[in-house]
């Protein structure tokens, strides 16, 4: 048996986390290669696993694309939280907010370049990601109204500057790779930069960032898939919204086989 099931408390946990690392792996093999570009053949291939394993897992394109989207908005209501946690000016927590969801969607979620088009979901799957994603227009929609009232953010429809600032987030996907010469920590500081000094009244005033947190969803350990795959600590579910969360429990570090690239930009 692997070692690495000794992190894990269920025969349910260890199921759930092989699916998500299957989702997040196959997010990352299909924004490279386009969704309509790549089979499951194609996917379960580079995974290193059997068609009929994936099948154990998810059972079409269209369900790895649901479930990034539901992933990407669940990263925004966790950014918006810390954000709003975080206090200050509203430009303050707009661009932690934004830094948040750019480094965690990028960076461990992988799965920014699935996210920007809603049209290849299913109409039942799309209703409820245009619902949620409504849900957090309105909440930046309100932050940037909050600017304008504390005198932070220049007065501007705000509408038209949340479609901007999200275009160009998404936008990140069409050019950015994980093995490329800038991080994506530093990218996500250049980007809110350009996207935010334009709105802020004062910003030579803007506040530094705090630390990022960890990243907020279940990091499923690659080495889930096959004794040939990367290895990784996981990292606990955080809390519901509005609850606190409970320190982490202690884990048995897992096994790595190879050494994870650096992450980076070909920009």
């Amino acid at each position: 048996m692997p070692r690495w099931e000794n992190g894990f408390q269920t025969n349910e946990e260890i199921q759930a986390y092989k699916r998500y690392a299957v989702i997040r792996e196959a997010a990352r093999i299909i924004s490279r290669q386009g969704f309509h570009n790549t089979s499951l053949d194609a996917v379960a291939k580079v995974l290193g696993i059997s068609k009929g394993t994936l099948y154990n897992y998810v059972k079409d394109k269209q369900e790895i694309l649901f479930e990034c989207h539901k992933i990407s908005l669940d990263l925004g209501e966790y950014a918006a939280q810390f954000a709003s946690e975080a206090g200050g000016l509203s430009i303050d927590r707009l661009r932690l907010l934004l830094r948040c969801f750019i480094i965690w969607m990028y960076g461990q979620a992988g799965v920014g370049g699935l996210t920007f088009d809603v049209n290849a979901l299913r109409a039942e799957d799309r209703a409820v990601v245009v619902a949620r994603r409504d849900a957090m227009e309105a909440t930046l929609v309100g932050l940037l109204k909050e600017g304008v009232e504390d005198g932070s953010l220049r007065a501007g429809d705000p509408k038209i500057t949340v479609y901007a600032i999200m275009s160009a987030i998404n936008g990140i996907s069409s050019w950015y790779s994980p093995d490329g010469r800038v991080s994506i920590e530093d990218i996500a500081d250049q980007m809110l930069d350009l996207l935010t000094h334009s709105l802020a009244t004062r910003p030579e005033k803007l506040a530094p960032y705090p630390p990022v947190p960890a990243y907020p969803m279940q990091a499923a350990p690659l080495g889930l898939l096959s004794r040939g795959t990367v290895a990784t600590n996981r990292v606990e579910k955080p809390a519901p919204l509005g609850k606190k969360a409970l320190p982490p429990r202690k884990t048995v570090a897992l096994p790595s086989k190879r050494k994870a690239r650096n992450a980076g930009a070909d920009a």
